[in-house]
């Protein structure tokens, strides 16, 4: 029988059966790679769908190379698992995200977790939104974007529908307070661009804090191409497209913004908009809540201007 042995991370642990699993895992640049790797990818995996949780919701790799990606794949999994989180949030001095050798073994090897972890484990099990809360709130730290895209957007669009400000005219409520913080924002603000960077947040693209709140720097930021970012003419709009409006002349070149559903033809779109209204009375630029619209239109007096569009991959 194998002598246990104490790693960096407090566990109490057998050599691994496998020769390749030999040092804590760090994800810097270039990225480690090898066998071992590719083997705590697989398993990683394998642990969340067990959890229930989808590999389009927390992607994990299969490269073989060990990325801020699989790091992150690998947290959700020690959470689920039942590790403790000074294993599972573990950094290096440069503050990466580490993997100790301990903790490879248990998400390849599950049975070999101590009655504590199982314990903790079971007390986690229905904890999946907290769980995924955190996934989502550390691959904003990591700056990990990409890979989930314009359907995610758009889910997440339509899920928020109906969403009202609380009390009316607040430009607030729960909901609403977190899209205008993640846009930078302190105190309550008109809130359409912070409902479509929420949105493009969801389909894995990074926060545009700072200048997606003002819909003239969307236009913009569109039009000079920063970052990816491209404008497009009103007949060109695509699904994850921000659709830009003006109502009349004068004043602001855009005074409101929606995300794209589907465009329906030459003049008329299906779009998801926040603070807006339900229907075509009340004010469309204004209007207190997320709705949908399928007869947003290119002419007449609130009409789209054009699109920017975001570097969707």
């Amino acid at each position: 029988m194998a002598t246990a042995i104490s790693a960096q991370d407090g566990i109490s642990h057998v050599p691994s059966k496998d020769p390749d699993v030999h040092r804590p895992l760090v994800a810097v640049h270039p990225p480690l790679r090898g066998r071992d790797v590719a083997n705590v990818q697989r398993a990683a995996s394998e642990r969340l769908q067990n959890r229930g949780i989808a590999p389009k919701r927390v992607p994990v790799p299969k490269h073989g190379k060990f990325t801020l990606a699989t790091a992150l794949a690998c947290i959700e999994a020690q959470y689920f698992l039942g590790l403790r989180s000074a294993t599972y949030l573990m950094r290096d001095a440069h503050g990466h995200p580490v993997l100790t050798e301990g903790a490879q073994r248990i998400i390849r090897d599950p049975d070999s977790r101590t009655p504590e972890q199982r314990a903790r484990a079971k007390a986690r099990k229905g904890h999946v939104k907290q769980a995924l809360a955190l996934f989502d709130k550390l691959a904003e730290e990591l700056g990990l974007t990409g890979g989930r895209g314009i359907e995610d957007a758009l889910a997440f669009a339509a899920e928020h529908v109906g969403v009202k400000e609380q009390p009316p005219g607040s430009n607030d409520g729960p909901k609403i307070r977190k899209w205008c913080e993640l846009t930078g924002y302190a105190d309550p603000v008109p809130w359409c661009g912070c409902f479509v960077n929420a949105c493009i947040v969801a389909g894995g693209l990074p926060s545009g804090k700072g200048w997606i709140g003002y819909t003239p720097s969307i236009v913009q930021r569109a039009k000079q191409g920063t970052a990816g970012w491209s404008w497009h003419k009103p007949s060109d709009g695509k699904p994850g497209d921000l659709a830009l409006y003006d109502d009349g002349p004068g004043g602001d070149v855009a005074v409101h913004v929606e995300i794209v559903r589907k465009k329906l033809s030459d003049t008329r779109y299906s779009t998801y908009g926040g603070n807006t209204s339900g229907g075509s009375s009340g004010s469309q630029a204004n209007g207190g809540m997320v709705a949908r619209h399928d007869n947003r239109m290119t002419t007449g007096g609130f009409h789209i201007i054009g699109f920017a569009r975001p570097p969707w991959k």
